[in-house]
């Protein structure tokens, strides 16, 4: 399949400004992000669909593909929702990625870390730190994708019932105590609130 990407450094700047980096440099960790974070929790067979058919105007799932990608709204529990679609996912993983290895440049005479004169480097704990934000805001990002596509299934039928990334993942639920009357089981799960 050909190499498509579902971003741009434009999108990644929209959410994550920074200095003027070539696109060049994004490129291999767009491809990452996509193979590595995306495909994981759509499912292959939705990933292949989504990513040869997203700009495919002639295709049935074109608009749904597009709901995907950009955001919409949905009914979710009779309230509506603002999805912002796998863009903001997208760009907080390939965020993770770039901070990660940006320092390190390979050579044809080995791995060299970039050092300028007008700038000295940043501690590994914080590049550390900034990662994991970077990782952080992704999984939350990943959580309003698997609640959309949870949602609309018969829309988005390749994606089944339960994705992998569904199965393996943990979380923390925070239990509500006060619970209303009920049993004490509402509250926040996985960026979700259940009442």
């Amino acid at each position: 399949m050909v190499e498509k990407y579902l971003i741009s450094k434009q999108d990644v700047v929209k959410f994550h400004p920074m200095a003027e980096i070539p696109q060049v440099r994004f490129d291999p960790y767009i491809i990452k992000a996509q193979e590595l974070d995306l495909k994981p929790v759509l499912n292959d067979s939705l990933y292949y669909d989504f990513l040869s058919k997203f700009d495919q105007t002639a295709d049935p799932m074109y608009d749904a593909y597009k709901n995907l990608l950009n955001g919409t709204t949905y009914t979710y529990s009779g309230q509506t929702v603002e999805f912002p679609g796998v863009r903001p996912m997208l760009c907080s993983f390939v965020m993770a990625r770039f901070v990660a290895m940006n320092q390190t440049n390979v050579t044809r005479y080995g791995v060299v870390n970039k050092i300028s004169p007008q700038s000295e480097p940043v501690s590994q704990s914080s590049i550390t730190y900034l990662v994991n934000g970077f990782r952080a805001d992704g999984v939350a990002y990943q959580n309003q994708v698997e609640q959309f596509l949870l949602t609309l299934q018969t829309t988005y039928q390749k994606y089944g019932t339960f994705p992998s990334s569904v199965q393996s993942r943990t979380g923390v639920k925070f239990i509500n105590s006060a619970g209303g009357g009920r049993s004490g089981f509402g509250g926040w799960w996985n960026g979700n609130y259940y009442p």
